[in-house]
């Protein structure tokens, strides 16, 4: 089965930013508990983030389409053009 692009460029950004968001959460877990430039703080953040990509991932991937519908909705009238009075 062929998948269409517009699917493809979803899972890829889908992808992408949950990456992203799981390192800058377990950036952020990882600076509360320890010190910045403590030690082991690289080590420790980067231990964390395939954990908070687990979680992430299939969160994005569900709600990104629906979000993405939702916002289409909310601006589709803006798509039509506007008729002279």
């Amino acid at each position: 089965m062929i998948m269409k692009t517009e699917f493809k460029k979803a899972i890829v950004f889908g992808t992408i930013i949950s990456f992203l968001t799981s390192a800058y959460a377990a950036f952020l877990k990882t600076i509360m508990y320890q010190s910045f430039l403590s030690d082991h703080f690289l080590i420790n953040w980067l231990k964390e983030i395939p954990k908070f990509y687990l979680f992430i991932l299939p969160f994005v991937l569900i709600t990104g389409p629906l979000v993405k519908m939702l916002v289409d909705r909310m601006f589709r009238n803006e798509k039509r053009p506007k008729q002279k009075a």
